[in-house]
């Protein structure tokens, strides 16, 4: 009994703190300037951080107030491929 909960428990507990704990060390690391891209789909440069609330500039002289919780990391557009062949 014990070795079909182990598993259900990992996976129900375990990897969604391990995303969230990635999440976090990655938004930690924004600072002002970078190109980062929210959960909508939004592409913009990070104007202004704060504890609940970042700035973001998505056309020059347009920027929005969007949750800290929906930005899902920097835009990887701007980083070139590890291998490319």
């Amino acid at each position: 009994m014990l070795m079909l909960f182990l598993p259900l428990f990992f996976l129900l507990f375990w990897m969604p703190r391990s995303q969230q704990k990635k999440q976090a060390a990655a938004l930690s690391k924004l600072t002002k300037g970078d190109k980062v891209i929210t959960q909508s789909g939004l592409i913009g440069k990070l104007v202004e951080t704060g504890e609940r609330i970042y700035k973001l500039e998505i056309a020059p002289g347009v920027k929005v107030d969007v949750l800290k919780s929906s930005i899902a990391g920097k835009d990887g557009a701007d980083t070139a491929p590890a291998n490319k062949k």
